[in-house]
């Protein structure tokens, strides 16, 4: 009587590979649909890696690929928004600051024309009818009243020129820590770019190198099945007169060779 060739299986239960399986022995989960080969042996003659080799196996090692360089780019989008929204944040400041500055230094313009004003209104104010008697007096007036316009004219130039240069210099430095900064982002982005690119030809190389695995596996394992049913139909009709003498022995070893659960 002919015995039929079954390998170890898991009907129900979880997904994922067995805890052992000898040298070369293959093992089917039904859970996850994956077929599972014993690869190597150890001095015990177990496996020492189990791999998958058929069923799902291919597009789950895709799909982990994929997964996990999604979440590579997610992280890294987020971080570029995240410092995006820094360098926006420090910039709206930097332009706040120069703002207020500025507001500043014309408040203070203008009540140094103001002053300038009143210092002049006073001048002319302690000027009575009748006090300049000669031509000499006018001008020495004159003289005093221009002497003093000038020096707070000097003064306020001087001050507006010193607080225009430092406004100057220090919008000058924001901008260029600005550029800096936009730059470096900019750099960042580029390696991004350049990272996924690089990531998405790797998913795609290897994709297409689990699918000729995938395609030659199935086709030597289509020839070594085609092999080993004729060797075992040759082998039945050799076999076949010593069936009854061996009928015995072979229900003691059906066990054995159905390989149980795992």
């Amino acid at each position: 009587m002919s015995v039929p060739i079954r390998i170890r299986r898991r009907q129900s239960g979880s997904a994922g590979a067995p805890g052992v399986l000898k040298s070369a022995e293959l093992a089917f989960n039904e859970v996850d649909g994956i077929l599972y080969y014993g690869k190597g042996a150890d001095a015990s003659g177990n496996a020492t890696q189990i791999v998958g080799i058929g069923g799902n196996a291919s597009s789950s090692y895709a799909d982990g690929l994929i997964a996990t360089e999604q979440a590579a780019r997610i992280a890294a989008d987020n971080t570029l928004t995240t410092n995006l929204a820094s360098e926006v944040t420090r910039a709206q400041g930097a332009e706040g600051t120069i703002s207020t500055n500025l507001a500043s230094e014309i408040t203070r313009a203008q009540n140094a024309e103001a002053a300038l004003g009143t210092r002049i209104d006073n001048v002319l104010s302690n000027v009575t009818p009748g006090s300049l008697d000669s031509l000499s007096e006018v001008v020495s007036a004159f003289q005093s009243a221009d002497s003093s316009l000038n020096g707070a004219i000097t003064s306020l130039a001087s001050s507006a020129s010193t607080n225009l240069t430092n406004e100057v210099n220090r919008a000058t430095a924001a901008e260029a820590a600005l550029a800096s900064d936009i730059s470096d982002i900019e750099t960042a982005a580029s390696a991004l770019t350049s990272r996924v690119t690089s990531a998405e030809s790797s998913i795609t190389s290897n994709a297409s190198a689990i699918s000729a695995e995938s395609t030659a596996r199935a086709a030597a394992i289509s020839s070594e099945a085609s092999t080993r049913q004729s060797a075992i139909s040759s082998e039945s009709s050799t076999r076949l007169s010593a069936d009854n003498a061996l009928s015995a022995r072979i229900l003691v070893l059906e066990t054995e060779i159905d390989g149980g659960s795992f």
